[in-house]
């Protein structure tokens, strides 16, 4: 086989591997960082003392804005994937935590609108601030040209004016339903 040859099919299985390897390389990396700060994590959720369900309730308003934007009880059963009665639980719990406020929505009485208060800012906040502490420290311990080949593998996935996470946590596609998102360009024939 001559070079030119064997080097088109080496691209081509290389080509073919590319998202798998991708793929393997970015989770084996997101693995061990994750193992890196595992117990530490653990601990300072642990000394919080909510539960799980609590916990996931308390990011989901964390990560749905400041507060000026709140959750009803149900988007928050919806994101977290907990029946409308336990989510309304689980805020019933943390209001009276004193870490979320539930109040009446403006427009519709019947809805109850859910956010944080100050305090569960503080317990979000902590929580992120243990994750981005374990990555700063990772990164600091990189080699430089290392940390350089990180900023440049990273900065056009997430600063290109291609969003590359759109779409990704949407549901796939219902073949059942013609209106499903995904669907609505295909043809439906008979």
């Amino acid at each position: 086989m001559s070079a030119s040859l064997s080097s088109s099919v080496g691209s081509s299985r290389c080509a073919a591997r590319s998202v798998d390897d991708a793929f393997d390389a970015l989770i084996g990396f997101l693995d061990r960082l994750a193992c890196v700060g595992k117990a530490h994590t653990m601990d300072t959720l642990a000394a919080t003392e909510l539960t799980f369900s609590q916990l996931r309730v308390m990011f989901a308003l964390g990560a749905h804005g400041d507060g000026a934007e709140c959750m009803s009880v149900n988007e928050i059963a919806d994101h977290v994937n907990l029946s409308l009665a336990s989510a309304g639980r689980t805020v019933d719990k943390l209001v009276g935590a004193g870490l979320v406020d539930r109040r009446e929505d403006a427009a519709d009485r019947r809805v109850k609108r859910v956010s944080l208060t100050a305090a569960g800012h503080e317990i979000v906040d902590s929580q992120l601030s243990v994750k981005q502490d374990l990555i700063r420290t990772f990164v600091a311990r990189l080699p430089a040209p290392l940390r350089a080949g990180l900023c440049d593998a990273l900065n056009p996935i997430v600063d290109n004016e291609v969003d590359y996470f759109a779409g990704i946590g949407d549901p796939p596609p219902d073949p059942e339903r013609p209106d499903s998102p995904d669907n609505s360009s295909q043809k439906v024939t008979s």
